[in-house]
């Protein structure tokens, strides 16, 4: 079942990009550069799950640093990722070197604005789209190390690095994509998943996280938020590390498996209701690949349990890896919206769950009279 005006449900939606790319059987490359392919395997995934949020990821680490000049490397199957061997600022000199890139001609680029569109043409809205937070993008054109070892060593060029991708790359960028489809208040979702202990330190956060977040939405609008940092059970101050991704994401706390499970539902809740904001509750990736479907609902129903209570909880399903069973998704969503009725029963032991059969992908395909070119 799904949520509807008679039936609410906690919502569930999910990062799936190489799995929706592997369920289509097309190319890593055909999916991540042709925008008609990419928008309609996502547009279909997402109703063959029954995911109550339109999927639209792509691989969101990589256009603004290839648009940069950052050479990537697009593997037979699974995400395009840079060349972490040639970083494109490999010395702080080169930094100088750099041009802006045009927002809607460089790399991949005008793809997204194509994808923009088509999601536009094909469902009538488009909720959200992603954009490289400033340390993420810093990390890939920089290198990890070498952005830490600036950090402590030449915190005067780590600045002027984040200032120019901030002003320079992603504040045209984001501008440009709200103009194309002619939404100016359209929400900017960042992410940031190099921004996570221990890879980086709170104060790190504060300094190179917090401050870049916040100079983007002084200047784009609190419709503008990043997101995505995981390291909260790392972080030796989970509470501190909270109230820090609060002020990157106003409004809802973002706690993602592993560490929402280390931490603890009821200690993520316990800050959320001090702070009055709602959770976004993301579900490990290895567990749904891995683990026997019973583990997967228990999850699904010990988070809802713990943190939907007062209707402020959506699940998130982490990156989705290619190759997860699809019967494991279908008991993932099945999960949510069985035992996340509304309003949440007293006692979810006593919620019957039957775990639904369904066709295959290809199936699915064919009894809509649906095909996909490659």
């Amino acid at each position: 079942m799904s949520p509807s005006e008679e039936n609410p449900c906690i919502l569930v939606g999910a990062q799936s990009n190489d799995h929706s790319a592997h369920l289509a059987g097309v190319s890593s490359r055909q999916f991540f550069t042709d925008a008609y392919t990419f928008t309609k395997v996502q547009l279909l995934v997402t109703e063959y799950y029954r995911f109550d949020v339109p999927s639209n990821f792509w691989d969101v680490y990589n256009v603004e640093a290839e648009a940069m000049g950052q050479t990537l490397v697009y593997p037979p199957e699974g995400i395009p990722d840079v060349d972490r061997t040639k970083p494109l600022i490999a010395e702080p000199a080169d930094l100088d070197r750099i041009a802006p890139p045009d927002p809607y001609t460089a790399g991949r680029l005008p793809w997204i604005h194509q994808v923009n569109k088509l999601y536009l043409e094909m469902t009538g809205k488009l909720e959200r789209v992603y954009f490289t937070s400033p340390f993420s993008l810093a990390a890939n054109i920089r290198g990890y190390e070498n952005l830490v070892s600036d950090m402590y060593a030449r915190p005067g060029f780590a600045h002027q690095l984040f200032k120019f991708l901030c002003d320079e790359v992603l504040l045209p960028h984001i501008e440009a994509l709200r103009t194309a489809i002619a939404v100016p208040d359209l929400f900017m979702d960042g992410r940031d998943a190099w921004a996570s202990p221990p890879m980086i330190t709170l104060d790190m956060m504060d300094e190179y996280v917090v401050a870049y977040t916040q100079r983007l939405r002084s200047r784009l609008g609190d419709q503008v938020i990043t997101r995505g940092n995981w390291g909260d059970a790392k972080s030796r101050d989970p509470e501190r590390f909270f109230a820090q991704k609060l002020q990157c994401s106003p409004g809802v706390l973002s706690v993602l498996d592993p560490d929402l499970y280390e931490v603890g539902p009821d200690r993520v809740k316990a800050f959320a209701e001090k702070n009055d904001v709602a959770v976004a509750a993301g579900v490990d990736a290895t567990l749904l690949k891995d683990r026997p479907v019973e583990a997967i609902v228990e999850r699904i129903k010990f988070y809802i349990d713990r943190l939907a209570r007062d209707e402020r909880c959506m699940v998130h399903l982490n990156q989705i890896p290619a190759d997860t069973p699809t019967e494991h998704i279908h008991a993932a969503v099945a999960a949510c919206h069985t035992f996340g009725q509304l309003p949440i029963a007293a006692n979810l032991d006593d919620v019957p769950f039957n775990l639904p059969r369904r066709e295959s992908f290809s199936e699915f395909l064919q009894a809509k009279g649906e095909t996909i070119e490659m």
